[in-house]
């Protein structure tokens, strides 16, 4: 195994030790907050001047011109749209700051925040109020403000310190590290969240020692900030790693953005670097590789995965100066083409960092913590063949039960998840497992979560929104290596279905690089009973094709809600089904049963209309691949070979009992057909595991 491996899967070694190291080291760490204003994400205005006339001139032209704009229109817009970002807040605070130190006319700027705010009701408003926005404005105009109006305005801001808790302390009263109302939405408003962690902080921070009511509350927030986070935030996010719990929908919509700027604050603040206290397969240290991983080549969007909206990263653009390291430099960079805001990039890009693009990555992945495993061809390509499987943990109650479920892509989606955006709260067909390419056992008594409105679909377990027994283990990545040639996973997935119905699900991930391109998939499957029918789920963009032995179809790059794409053409995808040897293949989707229930539920043969069903990822065929044997065990082994779209001509592709292939003379696959999960590519053994913690240390 190569050291690049060997570093990657290492992380989940320590996770109990290094609980009791930080817990012991930190917990009772003093802190200092910074006497003067700004305290906020910036350090030095000295400094952040500098920048402005030198190499984030343009980025502050921007930033002054909106400012301009809003002195000129006397108001700040987007001030009372509660799902916004009110950029101008930000736009006119850094112009205040920067202006005024080159002796320049400032006070405008300040005053038509002042102006919006008139007697802080604005901010203090429970029904909807920009609370962790105000708060940096309130910290980098403080020297425009009265001794009056700092106390009038620290009032209204102090007054959140206690909502939604009732306490000004962190509670976690609702949820978990893990979660993202805990830290609160990417508008910083009173929607979506639980304890407002992001916002409570940039109020505390700012108001300290101001001479409001609220100094004694501002104290124990931060009091409470400084022993909790440390002892056990920080731990908790090494162990979740740099995939947020809830992929990046949700974490896009807060945490992606909004831990790395509490972060980033106390830094600034009181000179603690969370980020230095992090493993580097922490979050959020580890998150720009997670980012860089999951956008798709041929469209530069992040992947439907999870929970997942196939969003471009512009939320982590936001977060990305923060980070001070080459790749999220690289973001940061990139992000100008997806972002409107620019003042992030003022206020905290450091410019002496260099900017690293993804490019330097290896082409195949582990994230241990989520049990994501990507992989792809080449990077800087938006023709490359990129690939995702995963299986692991439950961290937080969005989380969808998809274990074992895999993606595929060149030039637009090969094999995708079924189409649409259903929302758990009212689609439960989108939030069981017939949407994901897995393996299915089918009890007809079984009886899910939720199972008013919930089908018997013959899947996974449902916990998705059941919150408690958190982190929940649903299956786990047992075995990955990553060469030149080909990366391989391996994954238990047995705990994430019904334990009266399956004694093994395990599945192999074999990607083979090279100027023709394979997935081989291997499942091994046992029952509780011979008559529970396992079939094999895929799903593809476009209608399949049979030929002779095997189906063909091709890619749709406009699958994920493009029309204009990076990729060029579209490919070609041959599927070999080699096992089980009784297989009983059909084709099913188009229109009228894009959403058709499992074919052996009666109650379920229908198509499942519903609100966002035919938005992207439009994936409206699936096969359906069952065993009609008559034992417990079933094995499905599957080829995938990618080709040009021209092409017609299938490799030739031979089985070799009891479970194994050879693909055009070349390439020579083993898998173990029982006992540990592994086998041969060539002469070289797929038994790569992950190390356990007494592993590591003794190495």
């Amino acid at each position: 195994m190569n050291g690049v491996t060997y570093c990657m899967i290492r992380r989940l070694c320590v996770i109990s030790l290094m609980v009791l190291i930080y817990t012991v080291s930190f917990a009772k760490a003093a802190y200092h907050i910074k006497a003067t204003h700004p305290r906020l994400f910036i350090e030095d205005v000295k400094e952040l001047a500098e920048r402005c006339d030198g190499p984030l001139a343009g980025d502050y032209q921007v930033v002054k011109q909106r400012a301009d704009n809003a002195v000129r229109a006397g108001r700040i817009q987007f001030i009372s749209n509660p799902w916004s970002i009110p950029e101008d807040l930000m736009n006119c605070g850094i112009a205040y700051l920067v202006e005024r130190h080159k002796g320049r006319d400032a006070q405008k700027y300040a005053d038509v925040i002042i102006k919006q705010w008139g007697d802080g009701s604005l901010i203090s408003n429970s029904q909807g109020s920009h609370f962790g926005y105000h708060a940096l404005a309130y910290d980098w105009i403080f020297d425009a403000l009265t001794q009056q109006q700092r106390v009038q305005f620290g009032r209204a801001l102090g007054t959140w310190l206690r909502y939604f808790t009732n306490e000004p302390r962190i509670l976690l009263k609702w949820g978990h590290w893990e979660y993202n109302q805990t830290w609160g939405p990417i508008h910083l408003n009173v929607m979506n969240c639980r304890d407002a962690i992001t916002q409570k902080l940039f109020i505390a921070l700012a108001i300290k020692g101001e001479g409001t009511k609220y100094e004694a509350d501002a104290r124990m927030f931060l009091d409470s900030w400084n022993t909790r986070v440390t002892a056990e935030c920080v731990p908790a996010f090494n162990r979740m790693g740099g995939v947020w719990s809830e992929s990046y929908g949700h974490g896009a919509y807060g945490p992606v953005t909004v831990i790395p700027y509490a972060f980033h604050a106390w830094r600034t603040a009181t000179g603690i670097d969370l980020f230095k206290q992090l493993k580097p397969w922490g979050y959020p240290v580890e998150s720009p590789r997670w980012v860089a991983y999951t956008m798709m080549p041929h469209n530069e969007r992040t992947a439907w995965i999870d929970d997942g909206n196939g969003a471009r990263p512009a939320a982590f653009a936001r977060a990305a100066p923060m980070l001070r390291d080459g790749l999220s430099q690289w973001f940061s960079d990139h992000g100008r083409s997806w972002l409107r805001e620019r003042w992030q990039r003022v206020t905290c890009y450091d410019p002496s960092v260099r900017a690293i693009p993804p490019d330097e990555l290896p082409l195949g992945y582990l994230f241990p913590g989520a049990g994501h495993v990507y992989m792809r061809s080449a990077w800087d390509d938006p023709n490359a063949t990129w690939a995702f499987f995963g299986c692991g943990p439950q961290f937080a109650g969005h989380s969808r039960d998809d274990e074992g479920h895999f993606l595929i892509c060149n030039r637009g989606a090969l094999v995708s998840r079924q189409g649409g955006q259903g929302h758990n709260d009212s689609d439960y067909y989108a939030g069981g497992s017939l949407i994901y390419n897995i393996v299915t056992i089918f009890d007809p008594n079984e009886r899910f979560r939720r199972s008013r409105n919930n089908e018997n679909d013959g899947g996974l377990l449902r916990h998705v929104y059941e919150g408690s027994g958190l982190p929940r283990r649903r299956g786990h990545i047992v075995a990955f290596e990553h060469k030149a040639d080909y990366t391989y996973a391996a994954a238990d997935i047995t705990q994430g279905y019904s334990d009266k119905k399956a004694r093994e699900v395990t599945r192999q991930f074999l990607y083979l690089r090279g100027e023709r391109e394979y997935f081989v998939v291997f499942d091994r499957v046992e029952t509780t009973r011979p008559d529970f029918v396992r079939h094999f789920f895929l799903h593809v963009p476009t209608q399949p094709e049979r030929q002779e032995d095997h189906l063909t179809w091709l890619s749709l790059p406009e699958a994920d809600g493009d029309k204009n794409v990076l990729s060029h053409g579209r490919s070609r995808m041959f599927l070999h089904t080699l096992l089980p040897e009784k297989a009983q293949i059909v084709t099913r989707g188009g229109p009228g049963k894009e959403a058709w229930g499992h074919p052996l539920e009666e109650t379920a043969q229908y198509n499942h209309t519903a609100k966002g069903r035919m938005k992207p990822p439009v994936c409206p065929w699936r096969i359906e691949v069952g065993d009609t044997g008559d034992s417990s065990r079933s094995l499905f082994l599957h080829v995938f070979e990618i080709a040009d779209e021209q092409l017609r001509q299938a490799t030739a592709v031979k089985f070799v009992a009891p479970a194994g292939v050879d693909i055009a003379e070349r390439w020579q696959i083993r898998f173990n057909p029982a006992g540990p999960l592994g086998g041969t590519v060539g002469d070289m053994p797929l038994t790569i595991t992950i190390k356990t913690e007494k592993q590591y240390n003794e190495s």
